[in-house]
């Protein structure tokens, strides 16, 4: 299973093709692919670490909120997160909760390229899939 992501055409908005052998890999995944329709990713460098908590009732739910919470990020600051060596998924009864430890750079538009306006993940044709092998597959839509 190649982990990764790719653009997918949709009218008027943008959409990625996430994969991943893991949940918690496609988290990441997601991010990263955020993170290129934002701006270039190795642009920004990583020298800001920050704790990010999301809760969710189901797992797009989460996926949606953890979007959006990277959105806001670099909305209120210019933050584009790029790296996540700490991200745990825990699954229970009342819900879900992401913790993740991000690293990342702040965006300057005189020095790096600028990508896609987007406004907010969505929660159109949104469903986290599993596979047979074990891994995850999600198609994500962002407002622009």
């Amino acid at each position: 299973m190649t982990e990764g992501f790719e653009e997918v055409d949709h009218t008027a908005d943008l959409g990625l093709r996430v994969r991943a052998a893991s949940l918690e890999g496609l988290f990441r995944q997601a991010a990263l692919g955020l993170a290129s329709l934002l701006t270039d990713p190795a642009a920004v460098g990583s020298s800001e670490r920050v704790a990010i908590e999301v809760r969710g009732l189901d797992l797009e739910e989460l996926l949606v909120g953890w979007l959006n919470e990277l959105l806001y990020r670099f909305e209120s600051g210019r933050l584009v997160l790029t790296t996540f060596p700490e991200l745990r998924i825990e699954r229970g009864g009342e819900g879900h909760r992401l913790c993740a430890t991000a690293t990342g750079g702040r965006w300057d538009p005189q020095r790096h390229p600028s990508g896609a306006p987007l406004k907010a993940a969505t929660y159109h044709g949104l469903e986290v899939v599993p596979a047979a092998d074990g891994s995850f597959e999600v198609t994500l839509i962002f407002d622009t």
